[in-house]
């Protein structure tokens, strides 16, 4: 308890600057967490399905990376890090996007016309079988990718930003900007928007839905396999630390809303910082358990503001 006290004051009487570092670090993870959360609105939007192996995607995708980057490591060590970094990132995307599309044949196309509760435990089994796969493969060890960038301090070193999350943030972004863009100016696009709004329209419209459907499930999966690869260079890969993107993810798309991209981007921005302070104030220990305490907290609050907004149209 003293401890919190401390850091409290700290932050609000002592060394006030450490809020600027606590923001924009905050900032610039919530870019890594809007990519994750979009993928999920977007199996949401279109298929109607949680899809709860979201967090085991990413860190499927950050595996691949690791050992394409030291792979390429090896065969070129002069070559800086974050040249083999950029290069894996598409090897991750297609390899996460292939192994969602066999998912989505296997398991998800059965349980499209069930009941939402089947589908989370459906896609909560594909986790936990892709967990104790990645745990005999890659083993139980924490693994992560030097990206050899530096710390950027300012105000006399009081405020620092680690490059990696700089770096993480910038491709995050770019990543974001053209799945944007294949889904609003793309005929595929146009497809999962109409699969969307009106399934039996769009397939007497000519749209193959079925198709449409496992194309955005394995479009969710490149997304997961570039969040795995900024994900394993700005935190540690471990194959059981997927439920905290998951849980990361579902909170923001519950506050934001399913098709809000706007309310997407602001809600995990909000998080990384909420998480950041968390971590100051708490310990590091409990930043990672206090995502789960968001949960129930983002469920009761999007409850208050849907009860408000129907009294207010009474």
């Amino acid at each position: 308890m003293d401890s919190i006290l401390t850091n409290i004051q700290l932050l609000t009487t002592l060394a006030p600057t450490i809020n600027l570092e606590l923001i924009a670090n905050g900032l610039l993870v919530g870019a890594i967490f809007a990519l994750i959360a979009y993928g999920m609105a977007l199996v949401w939007g279109v298929m109607n399905i949680i899809n709860v192996a979201q967090g085991a995607f990413v860190i499927f995708g950050g595996y691949v990376s690791f050992y394409m980057v030291r792979a390429l490591g090896e065969l070129s060590p002069g070559t800086p890090r974050i040249v083999w970094i950029v290069l894996a990132m598409p090897v991750a995307a297609a390899a996460v996007a292939a192994l969602a599309y066999i998912v989505f044949r296997l398991v998800v196309q059965r349980i499209l016309a069930q009941d939402m509760f089947i589908s989370l435990l459906a896609t909560f089994g594909i986790e936990l079988v892709l967990q104790q796969l990645m745990n005999q493969v890659f083993s139980a060890e924490e693994r992560v990718i030097d990206a050899q960038l530096p710390t950027f301090a300012f105000l006399n070193y009081m405020v620092n930003i680690p490059g990696s999350r700089a770096l993480g943030a910038l491709l995050g972004v770019a990543a974001a900007v053209l799945i944007v863009i294949l889904v609003r100016r793309t005929r595929f696009g146009r497809a999962m928007r109409a699969t969307a709004q009106n399934p039996q329209a769009a397939r007497i419209m000519g749209i193959d839905t079925d198709q449409v459907y496992a194309m955005t499930f394995a479009l969710n999966g490149a997304i997961c396999g570039i969040a795995g690869t900024i994900v394993a260079f700005v935190y540690v890969l471990h194959p059981f630390q997927g439920l905290v993107y998951t849980l990361r993810s579902f909170a923001i798309v519950i506050l934001a809303g399913i098709g809000n991209i706007a309310g997407v981007i602001f809600a995990a921005f909000g998080l990384g910082v909420y998480e950041n302070y968390s971590g100051f104030v708490l310990g590091p220990e409990f930043q990672n358990g206090m995502v789960f305490i968001i949960v129930p907290i983002t469920l009761l609050v999007r409850a208050w503001i849907m009860r408000r907004h129907r009294q207010y149209l009474k």
